[in-house]
């Protein structure tokens, strides 16, 4: 076990290996999407914790109903966006965050990895990095869609 502060050494660690890394995907300037989507409520996201990795896209409106129509929304292009993510992604109308926040999220698990072994930290880097792309790609595909409801 860690004390509270080597877990978070630990975690900003990883993170700080992860953006030198994300450098040979993004180059020197550019930034993952992740939190600046320009939508509001929708967000790109990495998760890490002892037995995953996930890359996901939240849908976080405190409206279930709102929440749920643009999920819906995003759910009839599935089989388009099927040619850019691929296989293995989860359409979940009910995931609960870390926070316990409920929202609906698409996401990518990568299993049997954990951010306190270092030794597997390439393996989630890689898995971040190409999924990342796939999904930020995705994004920009249905965000115009996504605005037309939002308003």
């Amino acid at each position: 076990m860690y004390s509270k502060e080597e877990s978070a050494q630990i975690r900003k660690d990883f993170w700080i290996a992860f953006d030198v890394y994300s450098r040979k995907y993004l180059g020197a300037y550019r930034k993952w999407l992740t939190y600046n989507t320009g939508i509001k409520d929708l967000v790109l996201k990495f998760d890490v914790n002892r037995e995953n990795a996930k890359v996901l896209l939240s849908v976080e409106n405190r409206s279930e109903d709102k929440r749920f129509d643009i999920f819906v929304k995003l759910k009839e292009y599935e089989l388009l966006y099927e040619d850019i993510l691929g296989s293995g992604w989860i359409w979940d109308e009910q995931f609960i965050l870390d926070n316990d926040k409920e929202v609906c999220a698409i996401y990518k698990q990568l299993d049997n990895v954990n951010i306190y072994r270092k030794e597997t930290w390439t393996l989630i880097f890689d898995f971040f990095a190409v999924e990342m792309l796939k999904l930020e790609e995705m994004f920009e595909e249905v965000k115009p869609f996504i605005k037309g409801i939002k308003n």
